[in-house]
């Protein structure tokens, strides 16, 4: 059973998060509401001038999950299975390494649970 069936077939709801990053620096993806844990099921990813771009939870320094270095013009959806924060309220940063304006678009797909 993936993850996102396990999830679902405990009756959360999925959601996700959708955002584009411009320029270099560290940028708050997703926010969980108050008093929930994230479980991130799915990630994808594009760039239109490449560079790297790291995922952290936790806070702006916080526990590193994934890094990927990609070329102009390109599209990533790695398999990941389910990443599963421990802590309540903890939110996932995605800190990019160089571009231009929207020059790097994250989708994030998971649930909240309590």
């Amino acid at each position: 059973m993936s993850a996102t069936n396990f999830y679902l077939n405990s009756g959360y709801t999925p959601t996700f998060r959708s955002v584009n990053l411009s320029g270099a620096g560290t940028f708050e993806v997703w926010t969980p509401t108050t008093s929930t844990r994230v479980i991130l099921t799915e990630l994808a990813i594009s760039t239109v001038l490449g560079g790297s771009i790291r995922f952290t939870l936790g806070n702006l320094a916080g526990s590193k999950f994934a890094e990927f270095v990609l070329g102009g013009s390109a599209n990533i959806s790695p398999t990941i299975g389910a990443i599963e924060s421990t802590m309540y309220d903890r939110s996932i940063f995605a800190s990019a390494s160089a571009g231009g304006t929207d020059n790097w678009k994250v989708t994030l797909f998971g649930f909240e649970i309590p």
